[in-house]
């Protein structure tokens, strides 16, 4: 089956780690997938399997003067279909922020459309609901190409058209029960049917890793914004340390907090355990946990003062598929794969009670490596990449 994949980015760009592989995984399983990120950046993503992706990947810049006049002409020759666009973008946005937004890809939505159409696809799907969907949306109405969306977190909650997208969607993917409940309080009951609970997947190493480092090491991988809750993480570490527990901390990844997390690190004076390693390529990460360089991955995810929370964020279990003991918090989708015993869930923004999981962890090797291989047979269980991309591609093949 062809199938056309909308992106924001990837295989460009540093973010969307977890698209590589589903992709990947679709094209092992005999599908022709081709990436159309929306906003491509200048340079291909660190690492193998963006290298991989980037081999059947369309490049069209969001702006140009080619992008520009091909949807002069489109107008020009389909103008009710333009209006249409145009009157469904300002009646299903809800506001003049999200208006522009939108507006902003229609040229690109266009070209999309004429390309796919000339390229024979049977599906178009898009990762996220915010503008690439958009862009989908308006790519299958000019193409007549059938398209879905697969929503994850953030931009259920920003709720951009989403009534009109999934109206004339084929269906929509949440990644997390609690997702799906969320999209299904925004949107018409008669869509309901449409609203699918398809988790993100993740490859399953032959080998899981060595439970035992020379020092007990936490990782936290993610980006650096406040969802993630980094300080948390920081306020437990000077908690061990003054405990006097022996332990080295690293955090990888990078976003608009790192200037604030670096002065936070020096003014709680943990730089000699604490390091902000910046962003990894997503192999090397995963490198890691093969080799055994982890001991503990913790995602300290709060709830923001706006409302945003995280859905099942692949950080989490990517570790688990590796049998690295995991800890996070009970916010968004994280109780659907740790609820069970497969990891420790904390409260939120509670740095003591962060502290004292991490602490038990520490302490006792044998309660780490059970945690672990708990955490092994959920991901072998529930979110195996090979099993959850047969789930997706039989979907696509429904509603080709």
């Amino acid at each position: 089956m062809k199938i056309a994949y909308i992106t924001a980015q990837t295989p460009y760009g540093a973010g969307e780690s977890f698209i590589p592989p589903e992709v990947i995984e679709l094209r092992r399983q005999g599908h022709e997938v081709v990436v159309f990120p929306l906003r491509p950046a200048g340079e291909i993503g660190k690492g193998a399997e963006c290298e991989e992706v980037a081999k059947y990947t369309v490049r069209i810049p969001l702006f140009s003067f080619s992008v520009l006049l091909r949807t002069l002409r489109i107008v020009v020759l389909c103008p009710r279909l333009a209006v249409r666009v145009f009157i469904d973008i300002v009646k299903g946005s809800g506001s003049m922020k999200k208006i522009l937004k939108n507006l902003v890809v229609v040229p690109k939505g266009f070209v999309l459309g004429e390309e796919m159409k000339k390229m024979g696809f049977a599906h178009i799907h898009a990762h996220w609901a915010s503008t690439p969907s958009t862009a989908a949306y308006i790519a299958s109405l000019y193409s007549g190409i059938p398209w879905s969306l697969t929503a994850h977190r953030w931009d259920i909650q920003e709720g951009n058209m989403l009534e009109t997208k999934i109206r004339f969607s084929e269906f929509v993917r949440a990644i997390s029960v609690n997702g799906a409940n969320e999209i299904k309080s925004k949107i018409s009951k008669t869509l309901w049917h449409k609203v699918n609970v398809i988790h993100m997947g993740v490859r399953l190493p032959s080998n899981k890793c060595s439970p035992e480092q020379d020092v007990f090491t936490i990782a936290s991988v993610g980006n650096l914004i406040p969802v993630k809750g980094h300080r948390f993480l920081l306020e437990a570490c000077l908690l061990l340390k003054q405990r006097g527990k022996i332990f080295k901390c690293f955090l990888i990844g990078d976003g608009p907090l790192k200037q604030e997390l670096s002065e936070m690190i020096q003014e709680l004076d943990l730089g000699d355990v604490v390091t902000l390693c910046g962003r990894m390529p997503h192999d090397k990460v995963l490198g890691m946990y093969q080799d055994g360089c982890i001991s503990v991955l913790v995602h300290p995810s709060i709830v923001t003062e706006d409302g945003e929370r995280e859905g099942i964020p692949v950080a989490l279990m990517e570790a688990m598929a590796f049998g690295v003991p995991v800890i996070s918090t009970n916010t968004g989708g994280i109780p659907e794969l740790l609820g069970d015993g497969s990891g420790i869930l904390v409260p939120p923004a509670d740095s003591k009670a962060l502290a004292d999981a991490i602490e038990v962890i520490l302490e006792n090797s044998y309660y780490r490596a059970e945690l672990g291989q708990k955490g092994r047979k959920k991901i072998e269980r529930d979110f195996s990449l090979t099993s959850v991309v047969r789930q997706l591609a039989e979907l696509f093949q429904k509603h080709a």
